[in-house]
């Protein structure tokens, strides 16, 4: 499922109500592993590569620095950098471990927010658009010696690869509105559309190449101030992540892993002054893995890797 995208904030304040000319630097932390491979809803180690799933260890830290425009509108440049293993077994039986780190796709994104965040304490609604670049390399190679001598120089998995090849256009919404005095509701969106269908990189399927597929994210709770004065709250919502199995536009030719994840989601945040702590973990409860078009076309299964949970991480600080 898709890794490159800003891990959200805690309650859905993926944009900060900032004043005019104020700034926000944002680190934010993800990190998963995955060591089963699942057949649209169900675990089929069999239709892993060579009857064995692969590992996956993610790490990624995006930082992200703020500036509020007016009252109203915010822009937010965020720089993702990862570090990611992967291992399967190869031709020769045994299993390999290959990795990439580095610098990601760099986005650049545009919140609005519909009502004066000073005027509005009780709920508001915010609309954001932006760009992702092909910043990050998607092409990293990393060689697999192989025990009969033989030495393969393949691409690393997509999973673990920098970039996507393509620019993409980020839309995302979010809202959150005071239920009953201390607790509130949010919902956020967020969707990466991106025009480009392939990359020249192969794919593990032979005489296919990888594609640039749509990614979304949709979020949903509710959070609870439990001590206002030491700024500490809680929260519990869903989340859904996915990869379309074809895109808005532009196509949707190449190899793919289509499907969603929905996650539970758990979380606190601790705001003293000017800075902000965020902390969720969300676990998974469900998932569907769904056949690519390239994957009905051969004949394969399809199918991927996922993780039982993640852990999300955030610090904030404003001047």
């Amino acid at each position: 499922m898709p890794v490159r995208f800003t891990s959200p904030g805690l309650a859905g304040q993926t944009s900060s109500l900032l004043k005019k000319h104020q700034w926000q630097v944002d680190v934010a932390y993800r990190h998963l592993y995955a060591d089963k491979w699942f057949v649209g809803t169900d675990v089929r180690e069999d239709a892993a590569p060579f009857g064995h799933p692969l590992y996956l260890n993610i790490h990624s830290v995006d930082l992200g620095v703020e500036y509020g425009v007016t009252n109203k509108l915010s822009m937010v440049l965020t720089l993702p950098f990862s570090y990611g293993t992967h291992s399967r077994y190869y031709q020769d039986l045994q299993r390999h471990e290959v990795s990439s780190s580095g610098l990601g796709d760099i986005s650049v994104v545009g919140n609005y927010w519909l009502r004066d965040p000073g005027k509005a304490s009780v709920g508001n609604v915010a609309f954001g658009l932006g760009v992702k670049t092909p910043s990050g390399p998607n092409t990293v190679r990393r060689q697999v010696f192989l025990t009969n001598g033989q030495v393969l120089n393949p691409p690393v998995d997509q999973s673990i690869q920098l970039g996507d090849g393509g620019w993409g256009v980020i839309g995302q919404a979010q809202a959150f509105r005071q239920i009953y005095r201390r607790l509130s509701g949010y919902t956020y969106e967020w969707y990466l559309l991106s025009p480009k269908e392939m990359t020249n990189v192969p794919s593990p399927i032979k005489a296919l190449r990888l594609s640039v597929p749509d990614v979304y994210s949709v979020r949903v709770g509710a959070s609870y101030l439990v001590l206002p004065k030491r700024g500490l709250s809680l929260s519990f919502g869903s989340r859904v992540d996915g990869i379309r199995v074809k895109d808005l536009v532009g196509g949707h030719d190449g190899f793919r892993r289509p499907g969603y994840t929905l996650y539970m989601e758990p979380g606190v945040a601790i705001g003293r002054g000017l800075t902000t702590f965020t902390l969720s973990v969300p676990f998974r409860v469900h998932q569907d893995f769904k056949r690519g078009p390239e994957d009905a076309e051969y004949n394969f299964a399809g199918g991927g890797d996922l993780a039982n949970t993640l852990v999300l991480a955030g610090y904030s600080v404003r001047f």
